[in-house]
């Protein structure tokens, strides 16, 4: 018995010792937050609910909360001469029905958020291969967005190829991504996804085979003090259409004053459209979306207000299609690594009958770990 609980405690040590080799670090965090959400007289909150009707909903922190539910494993090796190799695999939970993991293009995917391994140095600059963020994500989140695309977040999509700010579907699979070294505050970003000349083909008679397209996009970064700011381009190629589209420049940046970090964006795209298949969406559309917002951290408490607009600008004689949201969101930390939180939004704009999320109010609870 005695020599089973030595060998117990031996084996215990030997993998406390790898795991401090490997820098092998398991986190996450838990969301959760109850909903109101009142949509406009065309449409329903929830699938197959009634038209016009508000509905009372369990949430995970993904919609209108403080961010989505996730757990996720990351480590890194020192390679000697400066190198180092790491890796990232995160997947969603869906806490309030238990749920896990999430679709990406090519199908059903367990490490739905993040997977991919990089190796790099302060001097080289980093790769990244896997599914990775996109330029816009990572940048609305670290420097345009005063919520990082959470609570208030600038990037929804208030009704049917209508979104506020593009985010370019949050991530990428098959993506190859240099990142580099950080010279005077700037770092430079170069991803690709390639489309791997995936097709699919509809269930539709006569059935429709169409090409997946590919995404291309350069980022610079600059980040010096109480001043970040960002510069992107990105674009599809391909696809159902030849030649690139959704060719999207944004610009953004953020300063903070001690007593509040304001946020400020803009966002153009020519040739506007997920994969240019509706007739209204068609090249020479056109997208414009504006953002300003402040956060202001107050002792346990930390206060968000943001409001965002854009204006898809179509072809022909069909009308503009504006739209707007603007919120309010308030976070207590009762410690380090759990908050409550509260938020109130509005959208509004041209035939906002059709929104499913005209207004919504949050009251919520997230703990990291």
């Amino acid at each position: 018995m005695k020599k089973s609980l030595v060998a117990v405690a031996v084996l215990g040590g030997f993998a406390s010792v790898a795991v401090a080799q490997s820098s092998v670090t398991l986190y996450g965090r838990i969301d959760q937050n109850i909903t109101y959400q009142d949509p406009g007289n065309n449409a329903a909150a929830s699938s197959g609910g009634r038209l016009g009707k508000g509905v009372t909903k369990l949430n995970d922190g993904g919609v209108s909360g403080f961010g989505n539910s996730r757990w996720g494993l990351r480590g890194s090796e020192d390679l000697g001469d400066g190198l180092r190799a790491y890796f990232l695999l995160e997947s969603s939970i869906a806490a309030d029905t238990g749920a896990g993991g999430g679709s990406t293009v090519s199908g059903s995917s367990f490490f739905n958020r993040q997977a991919y391994i990089a190796i790099g140095s302060k001097t080289l600059g980093d790769i990244r291969l896997g599914r990775i963020e996109t330029i816009s994500r990572e940048t609305n989140v670290r420097i345009n967005d005063a919520t990082g695309e959470n609570e208030i977040g600038i990037q929804e999509v208030v009704a049917s190829n209508r979104p506020l700010f593009q985010n370019f579907g949050t991530r990428i699979d098959n993506g190859v991504s240099y990142r580099s070294p950080v010279l005077g505050g700037f770092q430079g970003i170069l991803t690709i996804g390639l489309n791997e000349d995936f097709k699919s083909t509809s269930s539709a008679t006569p059935p429709v085979t169409s090409k997946a397209s590919e995404y291309h996009g350069v980022g610079l970064i600059f980040g010096q003090g109480p001043f970040n700011a960002a510069v992107s381009y990105e674009e599809f190629s391909g696809g159902v259409v030849s030649g690139s589209y959704n060719k999207a420049v944004t610009v953004g940046a953020n300063y903070n004053f001690g007593l509040a970090t304001v946020y400020a964006a803009y966002q153009n795209t020519s040739d506007f459209g997920p994969q240019l298949a509706a007739p209204t969406f068609a090249k020479g559309t056109d997208h414009d979306a504006y953002n300003v917002g402040v956060k202001v951290p107050y002792g346990n408490f930390t206060f968000k207000a943001q409001y965002t607009s854009s204006t898809v600008d179509r072809t022909g004689a069909l009308s503009d299609l504006d739209q707007e949201k603007y919120g309010l969101s308030a976070a207590y930390a009762l410690s380090k690594r759990t908050s409550v939180y509260a938020a109130v939004t509005e959208r509004s704009g041209d035939l906002n009958r059709n929104f499913a999320r005209r207004n919504e109010y949050v009251l919520g609870l997230g703990h990291n770990f």
